[in-house]
């Protein structure tokens, strides 16, 4: 299921972004290298992470924002070579509703304290 939201380049520039909810993904944001480039995402090293088949890989990392809940979110992006993937670092304080079937939709909102 995909999720439209927006991401900062490294001019500030807001662009329209698709990525697909990953909750088995702890970090942020995954993109892929051209992605990144494109951007012009500033680097910030490698990071460890353990996969889903329990490898632990490092991977590069780069600072990102996000239009996330219409503000600004600073994230960790972390190079993939697959398709764009929000994770539960992103998702963190969200309610996700999805219809499962064909085409079904995809509503995030904002956990707001009562």
């Amino acid at each position: 299921m995909l999720v439209a939201c927006g991401i900062m380049d490294g001019n500030g520039r807001m662009w329209p972004l698709e990525a697909s909810l990953d909750t088995g993904f702890t970090g942020d944001l995954a993109l892929p290298v051209s992605a990144i480039r494109r951007l012009g995402l500033p680097r910030l090293g490698e990071r460890v992470f353990t996969l889903a088949d329990g490898r632990r890989d490092s991977m590069n990392a780069y600072s990102g924002t996000l239009l996330w809940h219409e503000r600004p979110l600073d994230v960790i992006v972390i190079q993939s070579d697959g398709v764009p993937l929000i994770g539960m670092g992103t998702l963190w304080g969200s309610q996700i509703i999805l219809n499962a079937v064909d085409d079904g939709s995809v509503t995030i909102e904002e956990i707001t304290s009562a």
